[in-house]
């Protein structure tokens, strides 16, 4: 298992039972997510939420532990994401240095 991966999570009963009680914070979620969760209620594996919704197993391992997360008050750390063309360079200044273009920082 790749450490720098989302959680590989499978629906315990534990997880099962929070999504279960969980109703009506589950039916405020965007509809993609709201499927993942009433499937992981209803126990079915990752790779079958994956297969029925055409994304990756490891977004639906992430969207479940978001859901978790945020029904168990746990903090998620944020992602910092693109689309297309957008610079991939991590950091606030993308990778370049915070001077201007031509300047020695003198």
């Amino acid at each position: 298992m790749d450490d720098h991966g989302p959680p590989r999570i499978e629906p315990d009963d534990r997880t099962m039972r929070l999504l279960q009680g969980s109703h009506a914070y589950i039916l405020t979620l965007p509809p993609q997510e709201r499927h993942i969760a009433a499937m992981t209620a209803d126990g079915a594996p990752i790779w079958e939420i994956a297969q029925q919704m055409q994304i990756s197993e490891a977004a639906v391992a992430h969207t479940i532990d978001r859901i978790v997360a945020v029904l168990t008050g746990r903090d998620v750390e944020p992602v910092e994401t693109g689309g297309l063309g957008a610079d991939t360079d991590p950091g606030v200044t993308g990778g370049y240095d915070p001077e201007p273009f031509g300047t020695d920082g003198d």
